[in-house]
């Protein structure tokens, strides 16, 4: 039962992550980028999978440091 708790706070880390990640860029493409059909083929074939490659990795660092804060109780005791 933890495993699959872990798992779904881990893929709710990679969904926020990804959406933030495509507002960003989103925005900044939006910008700086003109509209025309090539450059919505770069986007869909060239940055959508970094965008995912991206949310993974900071999901996974984030869960990484999640665990380590919560078995590391130097924190409660005020010591470093």
């Amino acid at each position: 039962m933890r495993t699959l708790v872990e798992k779904g706070v881990y893929f709710f880390f990679v969904v926020v992550s990804f959406m933030v990640l495509w507002n960003v860029t989103a925005f900044l493409w939006d910008s700086f980028i003109p509209w025309n059909y090539k450059s919505d083929a770069v986007f869909l074939f060239a940055v959508i999978p970094l965008l995912v490659i991206g949310a993974f990795l900071s999901a996974s660092l984030l869960f990484k440091i999640i665990r380590k804060t919560k078995n590391d109780h130097s924190f409660d005791r005020g010591e470093r």
